[in-house]
């Protein structure tokens, strides 16, 4: 069974949670979406830098987002007073410090091929410019993140779904 199959019940949770409803229906404001942003900025940081330490961006540097969410929270104008990391957010970034490459492959997949499938739609819903889900070179970073997949990072993609869904819990 594909990768894919093996974790469509975490993604369907995911993506049928109010919270992402929301965001897929451009009913979210802008104090919403900066909440959301500023903690998929730790998470992205925590995540890059711990997959960078270990080499494993060095073939797909182009997947990176934090400067992008950085950009995208700076468009948004926030009250950084007002900007708040949620729990799961910690949990989070404690976790994806201690994981190993293989671990951390399927965290990019998660969050990374999910800015890249949804956020074509999520971009044109959510205030601001959706900077995080510009990619260059699509097709490129595709097959060089498939290419090193591998089925039995399911339980991990799994893993990454329930913070995704933690935080969508906190945020709604």
């Amino acid at each position: 069974m594909a990768l894919r199959e093996l974790i469509k019940d975490a993604h369907d949770s995911a993506e049928n949670h109010p919270f992402v409803k929301k965001l897929f229906a451009g009913q979210i404001t802008k104090e919403e979406y900066g909440d959301f942003l500023f903690n998929q900025k730790h998470c992205y940081a925590t995540l890059e830098q711990r997959a960078e330490d270990l080499g494993l961006l060095d073939d797909i540097l182009n997947i990176k987002r934090t400067t992008k969410i950085a950009q995208d929270l700076r468009d948004l104008n926030r009250d950084k007073s007002r900007q708040h990391l949620h729990m799961s957010t910690m949990a989070y970034c404690e976790y994806v410090k201690t994981c190993s490459k293989e671990q951390l492959l399927a965290h990019i997949y998660v969050r990374h091929f999910g800015d890249m499938y949804g956020g074509a739609m999520i971009s044109k819903k959510v205030p601001g410019l959706g900077r995080m889900y510009e990619f260059k070179d699509k097709e490129g970073l595709k097959t060089k993140v498939r290419a090193i997949l591998n089925d039995d990072m399911a339980d991990e993609a799994n893993a990454c779904f329930e913070f995704a869904i933690r935080l969508f819990e906190e945020l709604a």
